[in-house]
């Protein structure tokens, strides 16, 4: 796997640093509800789910699939299993919404393990769906966008687990090869348990990103498997997509994930690899140095003598050979020595040459300017000087002041809010090359918690939501080439958001508009509360506390649903809303004439 390649480069235009907060507005938002009277389809987690990944990975499943790429259409599963589906024209008209599909042998799959049906678009006509319990649908749907409702026709229906795992669906993908052929791309997500067991929580289970690739035969357009990649991690990821060429996989997560397997590909043999880094690692030579002198040291062959070995030294020249034709050593020094006061030694197969400064004090970058053979150790001696000359900048003291009086901390750790503590672990953002099998970029996510994934373009990889400081930072994955290296670029900002959502303890979803006007974050039960954009005010306001005259206003909207049902799912867009109940779903609009 690669280091960290780059970092998270945010644009500074972007941002606002004299952003006053978010208003309460009371504006109300009209809301419309139809029933789901053949209930939702919700699996919870089993007794044996009981691991940090099963909860992460299970626990808060959305139900309601937004379709994006008609935005005014929804999918949820019912209680037998019936895809059904909502299309929005008129709020103040809403119909119930109609069976598109039914996911067949309910009667045999309802009482086994299973997880809940995930649902994705990959094309306008295209629908991949993943029942639960270990069968991957490809459907041809038609054309969607259509009052009229199209039987959706099974393409293709098959354990594509060779575990025979139940799995989640996280995303799919649908290009074409050269030869117009579709290929579809699926990243699938289950947890297994462990050959080997250890003492960490993690340990026990491990998670499998799977990513499978289905192409249609031209002989028979018939669709089979070509191939699959695995990746293994301790944690499920917060986010992992397909890139929308075919040929690249990202994901953020607590954990890194590692290539297990790849069909397309045979991983590389660790034991070349590592016999390649011990060669490499080999120096020439080890020098160390001090304040009067650089120490050079030579390995040499054991039957040389020193009547072999021709050693030539000037103030600023060095040169070094064995039997007069095996160079050891030639070229220009740093610094100026003194000839007369160095030396050298041979002793156990080991040549130390002693090379006395002229400019003493001065330290050495290196022994021969250019040469980068050698491997530099570091004296004790120096060491400890130069700990001395820093001990100043240090103290052992938990709360060492300078100040007379001392003074105290502005925050403790047990006033940390949640939005202040980082991931545990190494979290980091990568993205897989499928081509070259192996991480090509990599960053860090140290301190930026993770918000929310959103899809802002049908065509474009799901973008994801970091705390970036107090504010949210929309990311949106892109393709890099010679002239992007960075693989995420800053799309929007939601001022202070990574602050705010510390503080609903009882949040269960999130999300923001396609065109980031507005954020939105959804409770267990009841209240959403939405976090608009700035926009301009009618007449200019002032600040009490500072005198700045303000122009725009960020507003703050709280929707109360007319039920104490546990909400299920939500997807937000442009215009609407869409919250998913046991037992309604309602259609807020958020996008009014006046606003």
């Amino acid at each position: 796997m690669a280091g960290l390649t780059e970092s998270l480069n945010v644009d500074r235009t972007l941002l606002d640093p004299n952003f006053d907060g978010y208003k309460l507005s009371l504006d109300p938002l009209p809301s419309y509800s139809v029933k789901t009277d053949s209930g939702i389809d919700s699996v919870r987690l089993r007794d044996d789910q009981y691991s940090y990944q099963h909860v992460k990975a299970f626990g808060l499943h959305n139900h309601l699939f937004l379709d994006v790429w008609h935005m005014n259409s929804v999918y949820y599963v019912d209680e037998k299993w019936h895809v059904r589906r909502l299309r929005v024209i008129l709020e103040s008209q809403l119909d119930q919404p109609s069976i598109v599909f039914t996911i067949p042998d309910f009667d045999q799959k309802r009482h086994v393990p299973r997880h809940n049906v995930s649902i994705t678009f990959p094309s306008e006509t295209m629908c991949v769906l993943a029942d639960g319990t270990g069968t991957l649908f490809v459907l041809d749907t038609g054309q969607r966008d259509t009052p009229e409702l199209s039987k959706w026709k099974v393409l293709y229906s098959d354990s594509v687990c060779e575990d025979d795992q139940a799995f989640l669906l996280l995303d799919s993908v649908l290009h074409f090869e050269e030869n117009s052929e579709p290929v579809y791309e699926c990243l699938l997500l289950y947890i297994r348990e462990k050959e080997t067991f250890g003492a960490s929580k993690n340990d026990g289970f491990e998670v499998i990103l799977e990513w499978v690739t289905l192409f249609e035969t031209a002989e028979d357009a018939s669709i089979k498997v070509q191939g699959r990649r695995k990746f293994s991690g301790a944690s499920a990821p917060w986010m992992a997509a397909i890139d929308r060429t075919g040929t690249a996989l990202l994901w953020a997560c607590e954990t890194d994930f590692t290539v297990v397997q790849n069909t397309f590909k045979p991983l590389a043999s660790n034991g070349h690899t590592e016999e390649k880094e011990e060669e490499e690692e080999v120096p020439l030579y080890t020098w160390t140095q001090t304040q009067e002198d650089t120490i050079v040291t030579f390995t040499i062959p054991q039957d040389s003598t020193k009547e072999e070995l021709n050693i030539r030294l000037t103030h600023d020249h060095i040169e070094i050979s064995i039997k007069g034709d095996i160079v050891l050593l030639k070229g220009e020094l740093p610094r100026f020595i003194d000839v007369e006061t160095s030396s050298w030694t041979v002793e156990n197969k080991k040549l130390e040459l002693m090379l006395a400064k002229q400019d003493v004090g001065t330290m050495w970058s290196e022994v021969v300017i250019g040469d980068s053979r050698g491997r530099y150790i570091v004296d004790p001696d120096q060491a400890r000087i130069i700990h001395e000359k820093l001990a100043h900048l240090t103290s052992e003291e938990l709360d060492a002041s300078p100040h007379p009086g001392g003074f105290k901390p502005g925050v403790t750790p047990q006033e940390l809010e949640d939005c202040d503590i980082c991931p545990e672990g190494d979290a980091s953002m990568a993205r897989f090359d499928g081509n070259k099998n192996e991480v090509t970029n990599k960053v860090s996510l140290g301190s930026h918690q993770w918000l929310f994934n959103a899809t802002l373009d049908p065509k474009q990889m799901p973008c994801i939501c970091l705390r970036h400081d107090v504010d949210g930072i929309v990311w949106q994955p892109t393709t890099p080439d010679e002239q992007q290296l960075n693989a995420w670029k800053h799309h929007a900002t939601f001022n202070a958001l990574g602050y705010v959502q510390a503080a609903k303890t009882s949040k269960k979803f999130a999300s923001c508009s396609q065109d980031t006007s507005y954020a939105v974050l959804c409770d267990c039960i009841r209240h959403l509360y939405i976090y608009r954009q700035p926009s301009p005010t009618l007449s200019p306001l002032r600040n009490r506390k500072s005198g700045r005259v303000i122009g725009e206003l960020a507003k703050q909207q709280v929707i109360s649903l007319d039920t104490t049902d546990d909400i299920l799912g939500m997807q937000a867009t442009n215009e609407r809303l869409f919250v998913l109940t046991s037992k309604k779903l309602y259609v807020v609009k958020v996008r009014l004439e006046n606003s």
